[in-house]
């Protein structure tokens, strides 16, 4: 299957995007709120342009059911939640995908990043420094997650040409050190 080939080839840039992200500081619930903020708009840069993308793709996207896989909103209510302005938030210029498989690749990174989510909003949730802010970005997809997940990886497993796999594999590892360098930028933002 060809999701247990990406997710092998790309096990390197997803632990370097990680390292950049919190994770110690969300497990053991020491997170503050403005840490909390910069996680919010390190996606926020990356996750609105790529939505907004998603209209002017040129193939066929209906099978992934886009419309239910938005993000924007969610990431803006929260950071709201924190007092923080979406409309001042400086987000990255994106190319657009210019093939399937490309637009696949950056899906699999993101909608992987929703799986990762449910362990995080867990810990959020149970953090003191964050009492009364909302999760709803990493609480994503709620009791449909699993069922979310099996179906992207259901359209994602469709791509068999090996070379359609190789550039797929590429753009999720290009999305993997974009997510990173959107880290390290939002850890200088003021929240």
């Amino acid at each position: 299957m060809f999701h247990e080939r990406i997710k092998s080839a790309t096990t390197t840039d997803h632990q370097n995007a990680e390292k950049h992200s919190y994770g110690e500081e969300i497990m053991s619930r020491t997170l503050t709120k403005d840490q909390y903020g910069h996680l919010l708009i390190a996606n926020y840069r990356y996750i609105k342009p790529w939505e907004d993308q998603w209209s002017e793709t040129t193939f066929d996207t209906t099978a992934l059911q886009l419309d239910m896989r938005k993000k924007t909103s969610l990431l803006e209510d929260d950071m709201r939640s924190l007092g923080i302005d979406p409309n001042t938030i400086e987000t990255t210029q994106l190319e657009a995908s210019t093939s399937y498989a490309e637009f696949m690749g950056r899906m699999y990174v993101i909608e992987g990043s929703t799986m990762g989510g449910a362990v995080i909003v867990k810990q959020l949730g149970l953090n003191p420094n964050l009492e009364g802010l909302s999760f709803k970005f990493y609480g994503g997809y709620g009791p449909d997650l699993l069922n979310n997940w099996r179906s992207f990886l259901g359209v994602l497993n469709t791509i068999e040409n090996k070379t359609d796999q190789d550039i797929a594999i590429e753009s999720a590892k290009a999305t993997f050190n974009a997510m990173k360098e959107c880290f390290i930028q939002a850890k200088t933002a003021q929240v």
